[in-house]
């Protein structure tokens, strides 16, 4: 008996300890929008629906800017991500991001997407380019490859390191947040538009 209620009361033990742990496991979100306000530790955006939402920064926070691009800037060995509509290889480009050198890697393979249903993101090194319309794009990554259709006047973008100034009224973002225990959202990327250029992804 005694044995019994002393492995019931380990068993208790270990799963009240676990919970805070699990608990404390942050989960990323993507928040897309157009800023209305920005602090020094703050940052408001206005969604697409209307309603607004009220974000942390930190001293870790980084900030990209997006300036538009067009298709003849891909390059042989140009690091590209591509948003792709849902269907089999080779897929619909839907938007291309083009990375600076020091961005490379970001995002590297191929996942699911939030922008519709079936919808893919995909990041690579440039495998194969091949010019025509539409212009039929390979990308490598760890473990594969993908490749896709690029129709003529798919939105193009650039994406390079950028600064916290880029977050003035007005500017499209997209964030990249985390959930703390306490359930507030911190942004630990954000890619803001320069000049009226709005992220792809």
């Amino acid at each position: 008996m005694t044995t019994t209620v002393t492995r019931f009361l380990l068993a208790a033990l270990l799963i009240v300890t676990a919970a805070p742990a699990v608990q404390a496991q942050p989960t990323t979100a993507r928040f897309r929008g157009i800023v209305e306000w920005a602090e020094a530790d703050r940052l408001q955006i206005r969604r697409p629906g209307g309603s607004t939402l009220t974000l942390r920064m930190n001293p870790r926070t980084r900030v990209f800017a997006v300036t538009e691009a067009a298709l003849r800037n891909i390059k042989p060995e140009s690091y590209v991500s591509v948003l792709a509509a849902p269907g089999p290889e080779p897929r619909r480009a839907k938007a291309v991001t083009l990375y600076s050198p020091s961005e490379r890697g970001f995002e590297a393979g191929t996942q699911p997407w939030d922008t519709e249903p079936g919808a893919t993101f995909t990041a690579g090194w440039v495998a194969d380019l091949k010019g025509g319309r539409p212009l039929r794009l390979t990308l490598g990554y760890g473990g594969g490859q993908s490749s896709f259709e690029i129709p003529a006047g798919t939105p193009v973008t650039a994406i390079a390191p950028g600064e916290k100034a880029l977050l003035e009224p007005g500017a499209a973002v997209t964030l990249f947040a985390q959930s703390g225990p306490d359930g507030a959202l911190s942004v630990g990327t954000i890619a803001a538009g320069r000049q009226g250029a709005v992220p792809s992804f």
